[in-house]
């Protein structure tokens, strides 16, 4: 083999290790969700188990935006608590799926959303730092 052939065989290797499939995707957009839901659970609550969760393209959104829904059992330490909560991503991937990007769109926090309904922004800007700084440690 020359080295040009091995040269291109290597790059190769590299760019297929590197992209980033479906599943891979969905792992940290649930992770961000869990974060999201935490950040606005109340101080000392954490997530117990998690129930159920559902990952799919948003249905009047549609592609390009990507719904958790997830069934949890919250604690406080002493007492749990099932709770169903839905985060909504804005995302997309890269040319060859070298890379996926996502951030946050809406946040239904038990009915109460925070982030965006029909194009418009709910929720203070307080909630939206916080909603936001949640998401964006996951998915760095």
């Amino acid at each position: 083999m020359n080295t040009v052939s091995l040269s291109l065989l290597i790059v190769a290797m590299f760019a297929l290790s590197a992209c980033v499939d479906r599943t891979t995707a969905d792992q940290k957009l649930v992770k961000a969700c869990q974060a999201a839901i935490l950040a606005f659970s109340d101080e000392g609550d954490t997530d117990e188990r998690t129930n159920a969760e559902t990952i799919r393209d948003h249905a009047k959104l549609g592609k390009g935006y990507r719904e958790v829904t997830m069934d949890l059992t919250i604690t406080d330490g002493f007492h749990g608590r099932d709770e169903s909560h839905s985060c909504i991503f804005q995302e997309e991937f890269s040319f060859g799926n070298m890379a996926h990007r996502a951030s946050i769109y809406q946040l239904n926090f038990g009915g109460r959303i925070i982030g965006q309904k029909d194009y418009e922004i709910q929720g203070s800007l307080q909630d939206m730092q916080k909603l936001t700084a949640a998401v964006e440690r996951v998915l760095r």
